[in-house]
């Protein structure tokens, strides 16, 4: 799924698993280093089961690109010592696979596993330092925290999910921050690998990425950057207000890759611009806007789009959406129309 609907809500369910407490007495802690013996309340086991996908104009297929399946977390926490492991079970399909994949790495429909995460980490009291197998990158906490939408929202193309992750984020006094390593495959070097029935030669891409923020009940803004040895930088600026039961956001990206000659070389500057309404206790509506210009030599191509989007609370732990997106200029292609929704049980 484009924005891990399930990660980001079940990370939600499992955040007072981690949450770090930065007062003074927390600092001064003579047990920093203490390990108790193993034991059961260390561990909770969280996770969501739902249904969703995808449909579009273009391809006239509907398709799943893991929405529909099972995902299971396991936190541990022994004093500040912390854990998280979340592994997907998922059923990915495509009622026209030659028009449109099942997911972004299978063609075909059948079932699909995936360790999502699996890290280790130090609670430092202003932050967790860990590492990873594979996890979430700093960047990805912020950089999409303009869109109110639920699933079309648009952001810089950094690195999400990565292996080998270093990382320490945290939140202190209104003033967040984290920094990471990351590197983009689960191999070193490069790779022949098969995705989509297509066999392709990957590269592995080692980078950093962080980002600084101010966090405070009304609003929230963040600058972000990455760089990769692949000649790959994003900046990017995010961020939201709330105001009442209405709540604004805003990404904006400048992405720049040197492909080696100033006839290739590719710039992408873009924003999207969003607003979420809480109709009710249970219902937010929500709609969004994404522009960007992508510049290769002296040639620019612009694309836009508008979605909308509808949030709606079945239970405590019941959720379901919608979220539409209209092509308003695709760079010359034909503009198309995308669906996507979902419901989803959480425990």
């Amino acid at each position: 799924m484009k924005k891990t609907l399930l990660a980001l809500a079940i990370a939600s369910i499992s955040a007072s698993a981690f949450a770090v407490d930065t007062s003074s007495q927390n600092s001064r802690n003579e047990d920093m280093f203490a390990f108790d013996p193993m034991h059961k309340d260390q561990f909770s086991v969280s996770g969501s089961v739902g249904v969703g996908g995808y449909y579009d104009t273009g391809s006239k297929a509907f398709y799943d690109d893991w929405a529909t399946g099972l995902t299971l977390a396991v936190n541990y926490r022994n004093n500040r010592i912390v854990g998280y492991f979340e592994t997907d079970l998922m059923l990915n399909y495509s009622t026209d696979p030659d028009a449109k994949p099942a997911s972004s790495t299978d063609k075909n429909s059948g079932p699909a596993t995936d360790v999502d995460k699996a890290w280790l980490g130090f609670d430092t009291g202003f932050g967790i330092a860990s590492f990873g197998w594979e996890n979430d990158t700093a960047l990805d906490a912020i950089d999409g925290a303009g869109d109110n939408t639920y699933e079309f929202g648009a952001s810089a193309g950094d690195a999400s999910d990565a292996f080998n992750v270093i990382k320490f984020q945290g939140a202190t006094n209104g003033f967040a921050y984290g920094v990471s390593y990351f590197e983009t495959e689960d191999f070193h070097t490069s790779k022949l690998v098969v995705e989509q029935s297509v066999i392709k030669k990957v590269e592995n891409q080692k980078g950093v990425n962080g980002y600084v923020g101010i966090e405070q009940e009304i609003f929230n803004v963040y600058a972000g950057y990455e760089t990769r040895d692949s000649d790959y930088d994003v900046y990017t600026v995010t961020g939201n207000v709330k105001l009442g039961e209405l709540k604004l956001g805003a990404n904006f990206w400048i992405e720049e890759t040197d492909n080696g000659s100033s006839a290739t070389d590719l710039t992408n500057t873009g924003y999207y611009v969003s607003a979420g309404y809480a109709v009710s206790e249970d219902l937010t509506l929500a709609a969004g806007y994404a522009g960007n210009t992508e510049e290769v030599g002296k040639t620019d191509t612009d694309y836009s789009y508008v979605n909308v989007a509808a949030m709606y609370t079945l239970a405590k732990n019941m959720d379901m959406g919608i979220d539409v997106r209209q092509d308003l200029d695709a760079g010359g292609a034909d503009e198309e129309t995308y669906v996507f929704a979902a419901g989803y049980y959480y425990f």
